[in-house]
């Protein structure tokens, strides 16, 4: 039996050898071995991120798959849009990229591409359900294959001659350093690259772009050296933080904004996906401008599965995933999407800051996460859910596709469980700048009587 507690929503994710054990990733390789085999299609790509476990996990996946008859292309250490791009390139329909995403290094996972659709939600939950492939006669076939330079070349072929600025990068001693090197050598400009040196033991900081804390040094950077730009990446790749010409961070859903309405003049009849936790700023404007957009549950698979259905031209999370459709794969692709910036900065006059402030209109808190029991997660989120309208007006407007967002003329918040971590997540967005403490400090006394470490959320109360 698999452990039921790593079948998250979108992907399997657990702590090594405690949640998530070799046994585990032996019995999810022989289910998967029985569904791509009933599909006709038994051949399955394989790449992993820098994690001190990925290597073991890779060869535990590669000897169940082949000891059930499935052939295995390993493409080695890579971030993981280079393992979706893949898919496209080698014509195989399946693949399992090992990485931990932004989570602690104590933590692996493996994010699921079966039949060329994200492998997700009641498909990863029951995998239990499912009967074991049988042991096959044949070996199964062993190949190596290099994406990373034809993922790189065909990156370079569309970004040329972007030399007005001066870009500081921080890969975090993630899995997308090499790949980095490679670019900036060819799209000329003054680039810097920070931890460049891909280590398990994340040595300088944890590779979460989204948390202050673990951009401080690009920060420094940028205003020591009088920088145009800072792009840091999460640990394997598939997400960007942003840092303007002050060193400040930007929320990835003006990030996504900007770029959104960048492909706007390209794209007249453009279809729009954001996530839940994303600003009502970006819906506004999107829509003020004519853009069909839509909000989606937050989840690369879920957003995915989205694009596919609105047949949309461009999606963001507030996390940092932006996937480009038109014109492009469709996958989530920090590189790319951080190219696209960088080119539309360098063929303005404009700051990075000059650009995105107007669109600051807001006082907003970041994405807080609320730690509690991860087996009483949604449980605990589903009493919040119940409890919180009798705290507002009847004319507050519910939303509830991904647990509660509460919005009203001057506010919105949302509270939703993490499918990766063991919290909730939090965001409130204030219009009228001086009420925004008010509502927060509602908002706290409204959360302690639940079961929850709120630390996060009153620390970041006592520095506005």
């Amino acid at each position: 039996m698999i452990n039921a507690e790593i079948l998250r929503e979108y992907d399997i994710r657990g702590i090594y050898q405690k949640s998530l054990k070799l046994e585990d990733v032996q019995n999810i390789a022989k289910k998967i071995s029985n569904i791509i085999i009933n599909n006709n299609t038994p051949k399955i790509i394989i790449g992993h991120d820098g994690r001190l476990s990925s290597l073991e996990i890779k060869n535990k996946l590669i000897d169940t798959f082949r000891r059930h008859g499935v052939d295995v292309v390993d493409i080695s250490l890579i971030p993981t849009p280079v393992s979706y791009y893949a898919t496209k390139k080698l014509d195989i329909p399946n693949l399992i990229m090992i990485t931990g995403s932004h989570n602690p290094k104590e933590y692996n996972g493996l994010k699921i591409i079966i039949n060329n659709k994200p492998f997700f939600g009641e498909k990863i939950k029951s995998l239990n359900d499912l009967d074991d492939a049988s042991l096959s006669p044949t070996l199964g076939q062993l190949i190596f294959k290099d994406v990373v330079n034809p993922y790189t070349m065909e990156i370079i072929s569309q970004f040329k001659n972007l030399d007005n600025l001066k870009i500081v990068w921080d890969p975090g001693n993630g899995a997308i350093a090499p790949i980095i090197h490679k670019i900036i050598n060819s799209i000329n400009g003054t680039n810097v690259i920070l931890n460049r040196s891909i280590d398990g033991n994340f040595p300088n900081h944890h590779p979460d772009p989204t948390i202050k804390k673990n951009i401080i040094q690009i920060s420094n950077y940028i205003k020591e050296k009088q920088f145009d730009l800072g792009i840091a990446f999460d640990g394997d790749g598939d997400r960007i933080g942003i840092l303007d010409n002050k060193g400040e961070l930007i929320y990835s859903d003006i990030i996504f904004l900007i770029l959104s309405l960048d492909l706007l003049k390209e794209k007249k009849d453009l279809v729009a996906i954001a996530d839940v936790k994303c600003s009502k700023i970006l819906f506004d404007t999107l829509k003020n401008n004519g853009v069909d957009i839509h909000m989606s549950k937050t989840g690369h698979s879920l957003i995915k599965e989205m694009i596919s259905s609105k047949n949309a031209d461009i999606a963001g999370e507030m996390s940092g995933h932006i996937f480009y459709n038109y014109k492009y794969y469709g996958y989530d692709d920090a590189i790319y999407a951080s190219l696209k910036l960088i080119k539309i900065l360098n063929n303005t006059e404009k700051t990075l800051n000059e650009l995105t402030s107007i669109y600051m209109k807001s006082s907003s808190t970041p994405e807080i996460k609320l730690y509690c029991d991860e087996k009483i997660k949604f449980s605990l989120l589903d009493k919040i859910v119940e409890d919180i309208p009798k705290h507002y007006d009847i004319g507050a407007n519910l939303i509830t596709i991904d647990g509660v967002r509460l919005e009203t003329k001057n506010f919105w918040f949302l509270l939703r469980a993490s499918n990766t971590q063991n919290c909730i997540v939090f965001r409130l967005e204030h219009f009228v700048k001086e009420k925004f403490k008010e509502e927060l400090i509602k908002l706290i006394s409204i959360l302690e009587p639940y079961s929850l470490d709120i630390k996060e959320l009153t620390s970041f109360n006592q520095t506005i």
